[in-house]
């Protein structure tokens, strides 16, 4: 069993001198408490985002980490999307103002099949979530997010059952809920999707915490690729555009040039 746990685990969302104070390296105190539960319960944990101590004085990484059933540390992806957004009618979030963003896409083999990892609001970036199940395998992506209330209520199930049909994968969405403070509140509402794009578990009190449970049915997802082929169309597809990709790059710097000359 793995068992996936909502950001953050050692701090507030977004809060940037908190943020900073609260961060650990991942071989301190608080991880190794986690190590420790792992290894007493004999389960996988998929932890994210972890405030991990960042490059500089002033940055932290937000770290989705995934722990073996022995209490090691099997992967660690590093947040690459960094929140920095004027949410409409809402709070106004600069995650990069104290994080440091990763560079690098993970996946890696777990009991309930290669897992995917990203972080909350990767989930607006369907193309890692591509590269992620078709060029690297993975059956399962991992959503660990705190979503605020109007961007949740808004984008956050149709976002995540998007990327499940996309992908063709399941997707786990474990998902921080209610208010931290008087200027920031999580929508909560955490999801389990499955390959078709049907949502198989979620929480009866989305606001509250608690355990959704849900079995990923490897035969479903075999049989939902055998029968859409999209990995090949994609292939397919991605053959015939790289041309114009490359036909609208030099159609952008022509156009670039002609302005330049205009404007000067």
């Amino acid at each position: 069993m793995v068992v996936s746990n909502s950001q953050l685990t050692n701090s507030q969302p977004y809060m940037s001198s908190q943020s900073v104070a609260a961060s650990q390296p991942l071989n301190g105190p608080l991880m190794e408490q986690y190590r420790q539960l792992a290894r007493s319960l004999g389960l996988w944990l998929s932890l994210g985002g972890f405030q991990e101590t960042g490059p500089d004085p002033g940055h932290i990484y937000n770290t989705h980490v995934v722990l073996d059933s022995n209490g090691e540390l099997v992967a660690r992806y590093r947040k690459i999307h960094l929140f920095d957004v004027d949410v409409p009618s809402g709070p106004v979030l600069m995650e990069s103002r104290s994080t440091a963003p990763g560079t690098e896409a993970v996946a890696v083999d777990t009991p309930a099949g290669r897992l995917g990892l990203t972080t909350c609001y990767d989930l607006r970036f369907p193309e890692l979530f591509a590269h992620l199940a078709w060029e690297r395998g993975a059956q399962v992506l991992a959503v660990p997010s705190a979503f605020t209330v109007i961007t949740g209520a808004a984008h956050w199930e149709v976002l995540l059952r998007a990327r499940a049909i996309e992908c063709q994968a399941y997707v786990v969405a474990a998902a921080q809920a209610g208010r931290h403070n008087n200027k920031r509140e999580s929508y909560g509402h955490a999801l389990v999707v499955d390959p078709w794009g049907t949502v198989v578990a979620r929480l009866p009190d989305p606001g509250v915490t608690g355990i959704a449970v849900a079995e990923v049915d490897f035969g479903l997802l075999a049989r939902t690729r055998e029968r859409m082929p999209c990995q090949l169309h994609r292939e397919k597809g991605r053959a015939a555009y790289a041309n114009d990709v490359a036909g609208v790059s030099v159609s952008a710097r022509v156009a670039s040039a002609t302005a330049d000359v205009v404007a000067g």
